[in-house]
């Protein structure tokens, strides 16, 4: 099997995404006047520890196996597009066989809008 590497942009995509999507809903409740709103923003605060940790653990998952199903071909990298719940993620890696390494290069993350 080989290793999985984060690039420092990748990881910083993830992290940003899960930052942006902790911040939004933050904003979006902060002096709302809602009686139970700061369990409302802890309760979303969770969900982004939660989703941080299930993107990192998903990437690898699919990247550790011997053989990347779905993987196309881009150039230098390679291009692998799945769903982790309901959001698109598109990544793309590099690969040494001399290393037996994946480096993930970049991280695309849909952003699912929020509907009232």
């Amino acid at each position: 099997m080989p290793h999985v590497r984060f690039s420092e942009c990748a990881v910083l995509q993830i992290k940003n995404f899960v930052h942006l999507y902790e911040e939004g809903f933050f904003m979006l409740y902060k002096d709302s006047g809602i009686w139970a709103e700061d369990a409302i923003i802890e309760h979303y605060q969770n969900i982004a520890t939660t989703l941080n940790d299930r993107l990192f653990a998903e990437i690898e998952w699919r990247l550790s196996e011997e053989v990347v199903l779905g993987r196309k071909e881009r150039g230098e990298w390679s291009e692998l597009v799945f769903h982790v719940g309901d959001r698109l993620i598109v990544v793309y890696f590099s690969e040494s066989s001399e290393h037996n390494m994946r480096v993930i290069e970049y991280v695309g993350i849909d952003r699912k809008p929020i509907i009232f």
